[in-house]
């Protein structure tokens, strides 16, 4: 099973997701994750901004934001774009070129 979660980047506490149109996007993301070997995908809410949502795939934190209106809006059908662009956030800093994407 894929763990999904939301926290604060305030705080680190954990927050649902509950919104009604977020429940695809949510199944959506799950079977990206499952289709790209993460056990673990982490949305940090920025505290200066409350609508971006920082990805973390697995252990790594990444200098990549999703909008929260991806989820609000049900944006079902441009999530696995987002998170392949995530990945590729992921690849460029495990690559060394993450210093050079801030």
């Amino acid at each position: 099973m894929i763990d999904i979660k939301f926290l604060n980047e305030s705080d680190g506490q954990e927050f649902r997701m509950t919104h009604p149109k977020a429940e695809r996007v949510l199944k959506d993301i799950q079977q990206w994750a499952q289709a790209n070997d993460f056990e673990q995908v982490a949305f940090w809410r920025d505290p200066e901004d409350e609508h971006k949502l920082w990805v973390q795939l697995g252990d790594n934190r990444l200098n990549y934001w999703i909008h929260d209106s991806t989820f609000t809006e049900g944006k079902h059908e441009t999530v696995e774009m987002q998170m392949d662009y995530a990945r590729g956030a992921a690849r460029r800093s495990a690559a060394g070129y993450g210093k050079f994407d801030k």
